[in-house]
């Protein structure tokens, strides 16, 4: 028995710059920070004697004979893709729902190949893990999007990255002292809007207008390093106000980006004294983040909203890790 998990995450500044239809041509960057809110993988290598089936618990309860015949297909492409002969057991738990914006399949996709790379023996480093997942999601299933959810789900933390034209990457930690991460995290909370997505889908429509929004792209690649520099520099009211100058860049790259909803709820909270803020992920729905003066004005701003739909996050403990094996 082998149980793996993997952090979401929260994306600050750069996103949109991590595709490789941008990157490949301009490099790229990234600001983002994983949560305390985690993908769980549960996999169980059945014994020879055992008939071998491969039974996935997720949305739907599956029992089949072959891995063809696997109807999720990152679990299906993980399995060939690893070479995974024996039967075998997988079981996700999510602690937030899936398509809304904090990387919940990137971070499925690690976690498993995690858990499998561990049953079949093999070193895992976070950078594997990054790269062989984004192969998965990129390569066998056509997915249009960027790198950044796989590197935050193997590496964890608070990370400015950088990316080159071939495609290498560099992560870089953001170190913060206890008492300076706790004053950043105590101005934050993330939003659910109820409205949940397909990101590729999303972001296919985005990708389509990289070309025409290069300049766009190019101030919101330059305010990662500013967004960088004020945290290292304790700025952190200047921080949120970028946050809002990027959330109104990034909505006109695409329409399909916000709608009335995510509009109104945005307005509201920065009516009601949010610095800035965004939606999370690739657009159309899912968490929308407020950023705020202080903790005391976070919680008067949360307190606006049903507590149901309200989440305070802190940064994880590390990356995608093994937490029980046996």
């Amino acid at each position: 028995m082998i149980i793996t998990r993997a952090p979401f995450r929260v994306s600050f500044f750069g996103g949109g710059t991590d595709y490789p239809e941008w990157f490949s041509k301009n490099g790229g960057a990234f600001l983002s920070l994983s949560i305390d809110k985690y993908a769980y993988i549960t996999l169980r290598v059945k014994p020879a004697f055992l008939e071998k089936r491969y039974r996935v618990s997720w949305r739907l309860q599956e029992d089949v004979s072959k891995i063809s015949q696997i109807k999720h297909p990152i679990v299906k492409h993980s399995l060939i893709s690893n070479d995974f002969s024996d039967g075998v057991d997988i079981t996700y738990l999510g602690d937030l729902p899936g398509g809304s914006g904090v990387g919940s399949s990137s971070s499925f996709t690690v976690a498993l190949n995690h858990a499998l790379m561990t049953a079949k023996k093999k070193k895992v480093s976070p950078r594997k893990l990054t790269k062989f997942s984004y192969m998965i999601e990129r390569d066998k299933l056509r997915e249009v999007i960027g790198i950044q959810d796989q590197i935050a789900a193997s590496y964890g933390g608070f990370n400015y990255v950088s990316i080159k034209k071939d495609g290498n990457f560099k992560v870089n930690k953001i170190s913060l002292s206890n008492t300076r991460m706790k004053n950043f995290e105590d101005r934050i909370f993330i939003l659910y809007t109820g409205i949940s997505r397909r990101a590729s889908s999303v972001a296919e429509k985005k990708v389509k207008s990289i070309q025409k929004k290069e300049k766009i792209l190019f101030e919101m690649l330059n305010f990662v390093k500013d967004g960088y520099n004020m945290i290292h520099n304790n700025e952190f009211n200047d921080f949120g106000k970028l946050l809002h100058e990027n959330w109104h860049l990034k909505k006109s790259i695409s329409s399909i980006i916000s709608n009335t909803r995510i509009d109104e709820m945005y307005e509201y909270g920065i009516d009601k004294g949010a610095l800035g803020g965004k939606l999370l992920g690739a657009g159309s729905g899912g968490f929308l983040l407020f950023f705020c003066k202080n903790v005391k004005e976070r919680n008067k701003l949360a307190s606006k909203f049903d507590k149901n739909e309200v989440l305070f996050i802190s940064k994880s403990i590390s990356g995608s890790e093994v937490i029980f094996e046996d």
